[in-house]
């Protein structure tokens, strides 16, 4: 849009999606794909990483895309584990209840900085 164009006003991140769900193994994508259904579902933008690569390199994607959390699917169903990779925290974590903290939901538009 003209207005981020312009630079009138900034983004508060490159990306809309707030979570890149990791892909373990293409054979286990099915789990992934379960996940970011259960997360768009309830209002959390996300995206599933594009190939089962090692984390590392799927973290750093998610880095360069400015997407802050990475979700790791567990063993069974929408469960698994979500890192905020600004922190390096991780949790145990359900897509089903998990929400990521209101500042991150939503990317939010500010006037640049003089």
């Amino acid at each position: 849009s003209l207005i981020l164009s312009e630079r009138l006003l900034v983004p508060s991140r490159p990306s809309p999606s707030v979570v890149m769900v990791a892909v373990t193994s293409e054979d286990e994508r099915a789990a992934s794909d379960r996940v970011a259904a259960a997360l768009r579902n309830r209002g959390v933008n996300c995206e599933v990483a594009p190939s089962a690569q090692k984390f590392g390199k799927q973290i750093r994607m998610a880095e360069k895309r400015g997407i802050p959390f990475v979700w790791f699917p567990g063993d069974n169903q929408e469960s698994g584990q979500v890192k905020d990779i600004r922190s390096g925290d991780q949790i145990e974590a359900d897509a089903m209840s998990w929400l990521p903290p209101k500042e991150d939901l939503l990317v939010r538009v500010t006037p640049p900085k003089a």
